[in-house]
């Protein structure tokens, strides 16, 4: 199976939605691209033959003081999932942090989803907090949605700079 992972596009965002299964989070989706296109965030998608089977999110404004880049939004479509492109766009995203020179990437694990703990801690992140809070959104149908927030925060301290390919092969798609 060939996986490309690339920037998310315009036209990528309706089949971001799952065939129907994320409709709910259309304007969710919308704003992590509208993040993309002011430059303060990346929609990072797994690619197998023109459909973006995974997806991960970064925002660098929202901890930009604490010198963090936030990962979120990490998902694989149900058919694809076991077969490690939780992994790769993680890696990817990672790559990403870099380069813009923020060297501690850290993400959210909502606390009754604890069973995903031990891939985070695999790929060598460790608990660095917990964050309460919540976040609204709108349906497509205008219904306003709030959604509470209990997560354990996870964090990674990132090399300055690129490491040499470890025989990963792991490359972005060019843009």
């Amino acid at each position: 199976m060939a996986v490309t992972i690339r920037r998310a596009k315009r036209e990528d965002l309706p089949t971001l939605e799952w065939y129907g299964l994320h409709t709910p989070h259309r304007e969710i989706i919308a704003d992590a691209y509208r993040l993309q296109e002011r430059g303060d965030g990346t929609m990072l998608l797994a690619d197998v033959n023109g459909f973006p089977v995974g997806q991960i999110c970064i925002d660098f404004l929202r901890k930009r003081p604490s010198g963090r880049a936030t990962l979120w939004a990490l998902r694989v479509f149900q058919p694809f999932r076991g077969l490690g492109l939780g992994a790769m766009l993680v890696r990817a995203a990672e790559q990403i942090v870099i380069r813009r020179g923020v060297t501690v990437a850290e993400l959210g694990v909502d606390r009754d989803n604890s069973g995903v703990l031990p891939f985070y801690e695999r790929l060598g992140y460790e608990h660095c907090g917990r964050e309460r809070g919540q976040f609204l959104y709108h349906t497509p149908e205008g219904k306003l949605i709030r959604v509470a927030i209990d997560q354990w925060l996870l964090c990674k301290q990132l090399p300055e700079k690129e490491e040499p390919d470890s025989g990963s092969g792991l490359r972005l798609a060019a843009e």
